[in-house]
């Protein structure tokens, strides 16, 4: 395979419904013939385990930076690094210093304090599903749960105006690689509305703090430093959008996996302490986050080749995911997987500096929805035709998901 063949296959893989529904056909290509290319866009691309693993956590390598010339990437438009206080898009010591404050109010022990609040949240959910008509999960089960429990952890249950999520989901659209221009200003507009909406609860909850994540972050304090307006507002979008986006794709891309593995949906069933591994499972085998780029911020070494400042590297998490020199028939979806020790951890969530500062939150989710599904009911299958994938890569999910449930 030729480095332009490999562009074409992952470009199908981007652009084309088609070739999007089930890109683990390309990366089996990918892995077997050409690993690591320098592409056609201007970036080195990763489909490998240990290569990605490799650059996601090298410190020489971030995110772009405001004076860097980048290369045009998979769109072909020439690509710019804004100013930002997201803690995403930021690299040491600015990266270091935001996500350390939020980390001291984000703490995976709030998480698990919070859990008995999930719990309660889950079950008049699970109570609407209980019928015998055919359930359409993503918009009654995927994406209710997350959000009321990342509203629960802010603070936010009973602020949100009814389009809010619409506004979330135009917002995380820029980030995908089959982003369009439409999709960018829709992106930027959401924005606005979303930093207003945010700006205006922040100034609420000085007056009246509770004891949400949002009145934590407000408050929180090291060493005389704290998080500036924009830094609060910035950083508090992304863990919203992130505290939904991603887990409600890890519920739906699971159930998914279970209902067309029905040996593996009755193995959970009869253990379930396989459940977290079964978490485990569903994030490599058909990860939420596909993609991820890193930039150099020095001078560099790339696999034998010099290269500058602002040379970036295109990270197939998804691909990687899927490495047969590190996990076992790949295309296997096997709960069971990560019950044995030393198996490697999926990329999904990233590694490094930037490995997702709510992981935690989104594996206790997942557990706690499968959990009570096998307790709930003794019949989980498809209604209907097969679901699709909605028009993204980055962010891999169901447009829609139909269920029937058997008490």
């Amino acid at each position: 395979m030729t480095p332009g063949e490999a562009d074409g296959l992952l470009l199908s893989a981007v652009f084309d419904d088609e070739v999007r529904q089930d890109p683990v056909v390309v990366y089996r290509q990918l892995i077997e013939s050409m690993p690591r290319w320098k592409s056609g866009f201007g970036m080195t691309v990763l489909a490998g385990y240990h290569d990605s693993l490799e650059y996601l956590r090298n410190p020489k390598w971030g995110r772009p930076e405001s004076d860097m010339q980048l290369p045009p990437g998979l769109s072909g438009v020439e690509a710019t690094a804004e100013r930002t206080s997201t803690m995403l898009f930021l690299n040491p010591p600015d990266h270091t210093r935001i996500r350390g404050l939020v980390a001291r109010a984000f703490t995976p022990r709030r998480v698990d304090e919070l859990r008995p609040k999930i719990d309660a949240m889950l079950a008049p959910i699970l109570d609407s599903s209980a019928s015998d008509e055919p359930i359409e999960i993503m918009s009654s089960l995927a994406i209710p749960f997350p959000v009321a429990v990342i509203s629960a952890l802010l603070g936010v249950e009973d602020d949100q105006p009814p389009e809010f999520l619409g506004l979330i989901r135009d917002l995380t659209s820029f980030i995908d690689a089959a982003a369009d221009e439409a999709a960018r200003e829709r992106a930027g507009l959401a924005a606005i509305s979303i930093a207003e909406f945010f700006v205006a609860l922040v100034e609420r909850k000085k007056v009246t703090p509770d004891d949400g994540l949002l009145s934590a972050l407000i408050e929180v304090e090291a060493e005389g430093d704290r998080l500036n307006l924009e830094e609060l507002i910035a950083n508090t979008i992304l863990l919203y959008a992130a505290g939904f986006e991603t887990t409600s794709n890890l519920i739906g891309n699971g159930l998914w996996a279970l209902i067309r593995n029905p040996d593996q949906l009755a193995m959970l069933r009869a253990d379930r302490s396989l459940i977290g591994s079964a978490v485990m499972e569903i994030l490599r085998y058909d990860s939420p986050v596909q993609l991820n780029v890193r930039t150099a911020l020095v001078e560099d070494d790339l696999f034998g080749e010099r290269v500058e400042r602002g040379a970036q590297v295109l990270i197939l998490q998804g691909s990687a995911n899927h490495d047969p020199a590190v996990y076992d028939r790949p295309e296997r979806f096997d709960v069971a997987r990560f019950a044995a020790d030393g198996v490697p951890a999926p990329l999904s969530f990233g590694w490094g500096p930037h490995h997702c500062l709510g992981a935690h939150l989104a594996r206790a989710e997942g557990e706690l929805i499968l959990d009570a599904l096998l307790d709930r009911f003794e019949q989980i299958e498809l209604a209907g035709d097969p679901p699709r994938y909605r028009p993204s890569f980055t962010l891999r999910g169901l447009e829609s998901l139909s269920v029937r449930f058997g008490a």
